[in-house]
């Protein structure tokens, strides 16, 4: 590949990344059926046929804002591959942590869903998708524990929703990450530890901060 191709390439990406980010901000300020294509092609600076052509609706866009903004690479990222003698606790504290600041540095991507996924059928089916595929990589990881002898059999897709389910509230309401994330996974672990002595260790550690 040529140079001027590859620079082609580059500023076809950062078109995009640009229409994308300027769709996002509309998006959540008005409203998916308030924003009207014309206006996010003025936001981004460019012609609407322009826009079209990286994007044919504005599902195409949504589609486009949820891969780029939303929470599936980091995930897939951080559990990857986790060294095999990192404690599950290590682990799903890094996750949460690391998620509660993702809510902070997306606040717009956060309003556009929650403003839009009851009424957009789209919105839903994409949030429903995301979630499954969210669900599927930390039930996972956490069999991945049951098989190391860390945690004992458990439903892991009932674990990993309550894991979630706690993450994404503490980030919305931008709670205290220290005090109310620590808490959950601390909770959490309590009834899936695969030993009494390492639920005790766990409660101890719960109870000096550690």
């Amino acid at each position: 590949m040529s140079d001027a191709q590859t620079r082609r390439q580059q500023q076809a990406q950062q078109r995009r990344n640009q229409l994308i980010d300027a769709a996002l901000e509309l998006f959540s300020q008005r409203g998916i059926e308030a924003t009207r294509v014309s206006d996010i092609a003025q936001a981004a600076g460019v012609a609407q046929g322009l826009l079209y052509h990286y994007f044919p609706s504005k599902d195409a866009l949504l589609a486009a804002i949820i891969e780029r903004h939303g929470p599936l690479p980091l995930l897939a990222e951080l559990l990857a591959a986790p060294p095999p003698d990192q404690p599950t606790r290590e682990t799903l504290l890094l996750l949460a942590n690391r998620f509660y600041a993702l809510f902070q540095e997306r606040r717009p991507l956060v309003r556009l869903i929650l403003r839009e996924i009851i009424w957009q059928p789209e919105m839903l089916r994409m949030g429903m998708l995301v979630r499954e595929q969210a669900l599927g990589m930390l039930a996972r990881y956490l069999q991945s524990r049951v098989a190391a002898g860390e945690l004992r059999p458990h439903d892991s897709l009932v674990v990993g929703q309550l894991f979630a389910s706690n993450v994404i509230v503490v980030g919305i309401a931008a709670l205290p990450p220290e005090l109310y994330l620590t808490g959950a996974v601390d909770t959490l672990l309590r009834g899936i530890l695969a030993s009494p002595e390492n639920a005790e260790a766990h409660g101890a550690s719960a109870q000096t901060g550690g």
